[in-house]
């Protein structure tokens, strides 16, 4: 990255310098496709294909790969006029900007669903949690009728007892689960919602990202002036 920097300042001093030239042409001799995506340049007498790859910030190394793009076997022989295709770094990094993050945004989707679909699971272990102790209830209530027969049914007294002790047994057990269940249902949706708010805060870094690259684009457009711009729209 920081090499990168001062090809970028170079870019940018020598667009500046081909806007400086083509204003006082007739015609602009650096444009931008109407896509945006590649710069326009019309070579002018003496200008070399190495010269130029230079001024756009293009590597050494890359100038044989510019050379074959623009279809150029021999650099020796460009003449003026010829028209050179520049890929704009700028709107290709946007793009694949803006695809990483459509694919973050889908996983993010995915994995808010598949915590909705826990949180679901839980909902319903806690209602079930609340059935068994309904059923506990009215299995404590049915033991306090019969408590209240105790005068006709001595004889069943220790069978009721035992009985009365497993019904409380579950309904203490069923309360346990059933608190258990509401503490790990708070503490999911606890998660669910902190994880909600990180993702919404990473789209919205991402959105910041998203305008700061469109603020960039916006003023080098305008470095390039209105001229130039409506140039390369007649000459694509």
């Amino acid at each position: 990255m920081p090499q990168s920097r001062p090809k970028r300042v170079r870019f940018f001093a020598a667009a500046i310098l081909l806007l400086a030239v083509g204003s006082g042409a007739a015609e602009p001799l650096f444009t931008l496709s109407e896509d945006g995506k590649t710069f326009l340049y019309r070579a002018r007498p003496g200008d070399h294909p190495g010269v130029v790859a230079e001024m756009f910030g293009i590597p050494s190394r890359d100038v044989p790969a510019f050379l074959a793009a623009n279809g150029i076997s021999d650099a020796t022989k460009v003449g003026a006029g010829f028209v050179y295709r520049i890929p704009n770094a700028a709107a290709r990094a946007l793009a694949e900007r803006t695809a990483a993050l459509e694919g973050e945004n889908t996983r993010l989707k995915r994995t808010a669903g598949e915590e909705a679909a826990k949180a679901e699971h839980l909902a319903r272990a806690a209602e079930e949690a609340r059935a068994e102790k309904a059923r506990a209830e009215s299995r404590a209530t049915q033991l306090a009728r019969l408590e209240r027969l105790w005068p006709w049914a001595k004889a069943t007294l220790t069978l009721l007892l035992a009985a009365a002790a497993g019904a409380l047994y579950t309904a203490v057990a069923a309360l346990r689960r059933r608190a258990e269940a509401e503490r790990y249902t708070r503490s999911l949706a606890n998660e669910l919602e902190e994880k909600r708010k990180a993702a919404l805060a990473e789209r919205q870094e991402s959105a910041r990202h998203i305008l700061d690259l469109e603020q960039r684009i916006r003023t080098l457009e305008a470095k390039l002036g209105p001229r130039a711009v409506l140039g390369g729209r007649g000459s694509s």
